[in-house]
């Protein structure tokens, strides 16, 4: 994985109902629509597992600033990881968390280590989600990768400005057999 590129997702990003929905996989596409937890989804497909590639206070992207308002020095913490199912990655998550959102039980949020953030997050009835925004990532950003790799964003509201979710999804999760009632 590149890296630094991968920490970017400085791209446009567009509502899902303006996405050409011929250029995505089959398969792909319930993935990147859905509002579901996709924790609770990859559970269904093995064991998941959570790799923690960075989770320290950092300096969001322009426009990862400006989808959750923040100001030009406001701190946040940055949180990558890769979700893995039997081993195998299907997901690279980037979450923007500003110091703002930290407050109530989202404080915790700092101490989740290799527990998956959507499961926490999906525990709690209060929790809004924005709409899912969409965007194509080019092979560079993900030199494993046979192709340009699909994405989507939301933010989840509770606290402060909220939680900004990127989500990649890797090929691997073309080649899985679709959840029954997933489509």
């Amino acid at each position: 994985m590149n890296a630094s590129a991968a920490q970017q997702f400085d791209y446009r990003w567009a509502p899902v109902h303006r996405v050409n929905k011929v250029k995505v996989t089959q398969n792909l596409w319930p993935w990147l629509i859905t509002h579901d937890s996709l924790t609770a989804r990859l559970k269904c497909l093995g064991t998941l597992t959570v790799e923690v590639l960075e989770d320290s206070w950092g300096t969001p992207t322009a426009r990862e600033k400006k989808r959750l308002k923040l100001r030009p020095r406001e701190a946040a913490r940055i949180r990558t990881v890769l979700l893995k199912v039997d081993g195998i990655p299907l997901i690279y998550a980037r979450s923007i968390i500003p110091a703002q959102s930290l407050k109530g039980h989202w404080r915790q949020v700092k101490h989740l280590q290799d527990k998956p953030l959507g499961g926490y997050l999906f525990q709690h009835r209060a929790l809004i989600r924005s709409g899912i925004e969409i965007t194509q990532l080019p092979k560079s950003m993900f030199p494993h990768q046979p192709q340009a790799v699909w994405a989507r964003r939301s933010v989840f509201h509770q606290f402060g400005p909220g939680i900004l979710v990127n989500e990649a999804f890797f090929d691997e999760l073309n080649h899985v057999k679709p959840l029954s009632g997933f489509l």
